[in-house]
This record gives structure tokens, C-alpha cells and sequence, in this order.
């Protein structure tokens, strides 16, 4: 299979969404079309984080795997760190024994953000000026045109993104449409809640966000452009990525998401990168520890979080903590 998909688009490894904040929020035109606007993002950042781009080789004992468990030098019990990805394909969300295990038997559950009613508030605020600024108002009458028309396909009308931000019609285009709306991250939050499992976030909304909102215009504009020349490329790149992770190939990720970056200005992937990418690893990493310290924690992120010299498992190697491959 040939795949050339742009940079965008290399993105579901990471992505989140939350399928019933996005119907919600999709109510005006789920009558017409009732499978309309199922990609609203709630994972703002996460939907448009990019796949790291130079992270470095990973470590050949981090080259393949999914599921983790990591032990402190302290007598607490171990810890598990799964690698996730965004996808309602019946293979990813149908969890391995190992994985099932390792989640029933966790004292805490922690994800990137908790999709509570705050966070869902805090990204809808976000994806909008406050100031009566319209999305017409910063894009070139060009490509607002082409913008509306390729939102209208997914079934979203102009009169809902009309005064979003750029960044957030970016999510709307490159998150793939839900159908059921059980994507893996969403799954094993559910399980969780229904075992009486505490949930904690390695994260919150606004520190997110706060990336996002940082962007210039101009870097904003480029992407949108590139998410357009790349559009029907999608569903290719996905079905790729999906194969990989299926296979727990991390060297295979990282190789597929260099060739999906390649095409893309490097200087714009650069400043992505330190924003959305190395500096969330730093962030994590410095939260998990004392989470795995105390032990007994099930620690799921996206699976390109993990390798890489950048990545969760190389930091956390570094720090003198046990890592066995499980799954």
C-alpha cells in the first residue's frame, strides 16, 4: 500500500475525542445528517497534537510493545503505562488479556485529561474568540471558501464554526468521523468508572489549550492549507497507522509518522514540536513519577508518547525505574 498522506494528518495515535460532548455539541444539525458532526473535538490539543518529528531512534528494548509495567525501587507494586490510540476499530478497542488485567487489578486509572463536564466547558470556550472576532475575519476569503465546503461534507454548517478559532476547525478536519463513538481512550475510561476505579488526569484542559491558543495566525493558516491538499489521504494514513500499532511496531510509528511529516516545513514542525510535544513528555514525566512511586497506578497515553529518546520510556529508564515489556 502506498501511502503519502501530508503531516497533518499524522495524528491518531495521539488524538482524543469525546463522542458524547461532540453529539451534544452537534445537536442543531444531528437531525438532518444524525452521523453529523460526531469528530467534534473535546480533546482539543490532543486532536491536532502532531507525531513527533526527530525524536530520535527508540531503544531497541522500547522498539515494539504497547503495555508496560514499571517498578520503583520502593516496596510499592508495580505500575502499568499502556500506549493508546484514537480509533473505534473493533481491533483496537477490543482489549488484550494482558491489558484487561493489568486495568482490573489498578488501583488508580490516569489519562491525559478526565473528560468531566469542566474539561468539556473549558474546550468549548476555547475554540471560540471571546472578542467578536469571526473566522472569516483572519482567513483569506480564498480559503474560508474552501474551509466551509469541506466542513459541510462532514455535515457541520457555517453558522457553527463561524467564530472559531483556526486551530479549532483544524481538529474538526483531521479527526476521523465517530460511528460509535467508543474509541479505545473512551473504553478503558468507561471500564474504569464502572469498576469504582479512581480516575486521575496527567493533565488539564487549559494547559492544553494553552498551546494551541499560542499559535500564530500565520502558522494556523499554513496548516489549515495543508490539511485541504491532504484531506483524502486520510483514511489511507489511518488504516497504516492502525496496522502498525496493531502489530505494537513503535520503531514502525515512528518510521511512518517521519514519512507522513517529511513533506512539511520543517521550521513549522520544529515549533510544534517543542510545544505539543517534548514539552507534554517533560510534563508527564514529571507527574508520573510520584504516581509510581506510590504504585498500583494504570497509566494510559498516546502510544507515540512512549518511544523515542524523547519519549515516557526512555525518561523513565533514565531515572532508574524497572521497565518489562508486557503486551
Amino acid at each position: 500500500m502506498r501511502i503519502v498522506p501530508g503531516p497533518m494528518q499524522a495524528l491518531s495515535l495521539v488524538v482524543r475525542t469525546a463522542p458524547r460532548a461532540g453529539r451534544a455539541f452537534a445537536r442543531p444539525w444531528a437531525a438532518a445528517r444524525p452521523r453529523a458532526g460526531c469528530a467534534v473535538v473535546t480533546w482539543l490539543l490532543l486532536s491536532l497534537l502532531l507525531l513527533p518529528l526527530g525524536v530520535g531512534a527508540a531503544g531497541a528494548r522500547f522498539d515494539s510493545g504497547l503495555l508496560f509495567r514499571i517498578q520503583s525501587a520502593s516496596s510499592a507494586p508495580p505500575s502499568y503505562l499502556y500506549g493508546t490510540m484514537h480509533s473505534e476499530d473493533p481491533r483496537v478497542v477490543s482489549l488484550p488479556e494482558p491489558v484487561s488485567s493489568a486495568l482490573s487489578g489498578a488501583a488508580v486509572f490516569v489519562l491525559e485529561v478526565v473528560p468531566d463536564e469542566r474539561a468539556m466547558a473549558a474546550s468549548a470556550v476555547a475554540m471560540r474568540y471571546g472578542d467578536g472576532t469571526l473566522l472569516a475575519d483572519v482567513l483569506p476569503v480564498e480559503l474560508y471558501a474552501r474551509i466551509i465546503d469541506a466542513l459541510a461534507l462532514r455535515g457541520i454548517p457555517e453558522a457553527v464554526v463561524s467564530g472559531f478559532k483556526p486551530w479549532a476547525v483544524l481538529t474538526l478536519l483531521n479527526a476521523p468521523e465517530a460511528e460509535t463513538g467508543e474509541f479505545l481512550d473512551i473504553k478503558l475510561y468507561r471500564r474504569a468508572v464502572a469498576a469504582e476505579i479512581p480516575v486521575r488526569g496527567l493533565e488539564s484542559m487549559t494547559e492544553q489549550v494553552s498551546a494551541l491558543d499560542t499559535l500564530s495566525t500565520d502558522d494556523q493558516v499554513a496548516l489549515l492549507r495543508e490539511t485541504l491538499r491532504t484531506q483524502a489521504q486520510l483514511p489511507e494514513m489511518f488504516e497504516a497507522l492502525t496496522e502498525a500499532y496493531l502489530q505494537r511496531d513503535l520503531r514502525g510509528l515512528l518510521e511512518l509518522n517521519d514519512r507522513f511529516l517529511r513533506q512539511a516545513d520543517p521550521a513549522l514542525i520544529a515549533r510544534f514540536e517543542t510545544a505539543l510535544i517534548h514539552d507534554r513528555n517533560a510534563r508527564m514525566e514529571k507527574r508520573v513519577l510520584p504516581m509510581l512511586a506510590e504504585g498500583g497506578h494504570f497509566i494510559a497515553v498516546g502510544a507515540l508518547h512512549l518511544p523515542g529518546e524523547g519519549g515516557l520510556l526512555e525518561r523513565l529508564s533514565r531515572r532508574g525505574l524497572t521497565i518489562e515489556r508486557v503486551y
